[in-house]
C-alpha cells in the first residue's frame, strides 16, 4: 500500500504503509497548520507553506540522500525515512517565532514527548518496530544520534537541504536554489564521514550562498524580525491572561492564536502584527559595540516600552564539511575561497514606536556622529 504526494518541490512523495498511518495522525495532521515561516507571508505573502509538507520533503530527502551514500540497509533505510518525517512534529504555533516562549524546550525535546505520549510509538510498535528501532527514530529525528552520518540535520542534512529550497520558492525569491540533484549524486561515504566529491564543489558553494542570503534577506529580514517581537509579546500576554494555557501550548496551531487575536484586534499589541502598526527600524549594524552604545544612550532618554532590540545571527557554517579530491578528505574552506570569505551574519537592530520614529532616528544620527 501506498499513497503519492504532489510537490513543487520534489515532484512526487511517494508514502507507504506505516509513513501513511502516521501522515494520517493527528499529531502530524497538526503540522498542516503551523507555518513554517511563523508570519513572514506578512512581508512575502506567498509564503503559506507549512511543517506538513515540509516534513514530507525531509522524509524524500533523508531516503534519497540514503542511497546517494550507497548504503544497502533496507531496514535503516525506512527508519531513517520515518524520523525525518517526524522530525518537525513538535512544533509549536507559528514555528519558531514562538519556541522562545517555552523556556529551554526545543521542538525536538517537545517532538519526542509527543511521539510517546500522543500515540506515534504506539503506531510504530503496530508496524512492527521495537523499542530499540523507535529509540533509534528518536535519536536520528531529534539530533541526539553521533554514531551515524547526519543525513537529517548537519550542515548538508535532507531538513536543510528541504527548508532551503522550498523556503525560496514559497518566498519568491531565487537565493536558495541550488543544484541539489548534483549534489545528491556526489555525495559519498567515507572513513565514517558523509562528504561532497570535490567535482559537484560548486553546487555545494551554491547551496551555502543559497543559505547565507536566505537568512540575511529573508529570515533576518527587518520587518519578518520586528513582527516575530510583536508576535512573541502577544502571546506572552495571552498566556499571562490565562487565554492560552503553556501546558498544552504545543498541541495548538497557528489558527488558534489567530482567532484570539482577531477577536482582539482593537488592541495594540494586536494590530502591531496585524494592523502594520509595528515598530519601525530606526539603527541597523553589524558591531554589537556600536548597538549596544547607541541602546544605552536611547534608554538614557526614552521609555524602554517604545524602543524594541533585537540580535540576529547565523555562523556561514555550524560544522565543517568534508571533501574528496578522490585522495583524501579536505576541508571545505580550504577548497573553496568563496565560502572561506563569507563572514558570520551579524545584526543587531533597534526599532522605535511609529510616532516616535523620525524622532528617534534623528537622535540616533546625533550621537552616532
Amino acid at each position: 500500500m501506498f499513497k503519492e504526494f504532489s510537490d513543487p518541490i520534489h515532484e512526487l512523495i511517494k508514502t507507504y504503509d506505516c509513513e501513511i498511518r502516521i501522515i494520517d495522525s493527528f499529531p502530524f495532521q497538526r503540522l498542516r497548520f503551523i507555518s513554517q515561516l511563523g508570519i513572514a507571508y506578512m512581508v512575502f505573502p506567498s509564503a503559506q507553506h507549512s511543517r506538513f509538507e515540509h516534513s514530507l520533503g525531509t522524509m524524500e530527502l533523508a531516503g534519497r540522500i540514503y542511497n546517494s551514500l550507497g548504503l544497502k540497509d533496507e531496514k535503516l533505510y525506512r527508519i531513517l525515512r520515518l524520523a525525518g518525517l517526524l522530525h518537525d512534529i513538535g512544533h509549536t504555533p507559528f514555528s519558531h517565532t514562538t519556541e522562545v516562549l517555552l523556556g529551554d524546550k526545543s521542538h525536538e525535546s517537545i517532538g519526542e514527548r509527543v511521539l510517546f505520549e500522543e500515540g506515534i510509538a504506539d503506531i510504530l510498535k503496530n508496524c512492527g518496530y521495537a523499542l530499540e528501532d523507535i529509540g533509534l527514530i528518536v535519536e536520528l529525528a531529534f539530533r541526539k544520534s553521533n554514531s551515524l552520518p547526519k543525513i537529517i540535520t548537519g550542515e548538508f542534512g535532507a531538513d536543510r537541504m528541504d527548508y532551503l529550497r522550498r523556503d525560496a520558492y514559497f518566498c519568491g525569491t531565487s537565493y536558495g536554489f541550488f543544484d541539489y540533484r548534483r549534489l545528491l549524486e556526489n555525495m559519498l561515504f567515507i572513513e565514517g564521514k558523509k562528504c561532497v566529491h570535490i567535482s559537484a564543489l560548486r553546487a555545494l558553494e551554491s547551496f551555502i550562498l543559497g543559505r547565507y542570503f536566505m537568512y540575511s534577506q529573508v529570515y533576518f529580514h527587518k520587518v519578518v524580525r520586528i513582527l516575530n517581537i510583536h508576535l512573541e509579546e502577544v502571546i506572552q500576554d495571552f498566556l499571562e491572561r490565562g487565554l492560552l494555557s503553556q501546558k498544552d501550548f504545543y498541541r495548538k496551531t497557528d489558527s488558534h492564536i489567530i482567532h484570539l487575536m482577531l477577536d482582539r484586534y482593537r488592541e495594540e499589541k494586536v494590530r502591531r502584527v496585524f494592523a502594520r502598526e509595528h515598530y519601525r527600524q530606526v539603527f541597523s549594524t553589524s558591531s554589537e559595540e556600536h548597538f549596544e552604545f547607541v541602546k544605552k544612550r536611547l534608554l538614557e532618554k526614552y521609555e524602554e516600552d517604545l524602543l524594541r532590540f533585537d540580535r540576529a545571527s547565523k555562523r556561514v557554517l555550524d560544522e565543517d564539511i568534508p571533501i574528496w579530491n578522490g585522495n583524501e578528505l579536505l576541508s571545505l574552506r580550504e577548497v573553496s575561497p568563496i565560502v572561506a570569505s563569507l563572514e558570520d551574519i551579524r545584526l543587531y537592530r533597534i526599532y522605535a514606536h511609529p510616532r516616535y520614529k523620525e524622532e528617534v532616528r534623528e537622535y540616533v544620527r546625533k550621537i552616532s556622529k
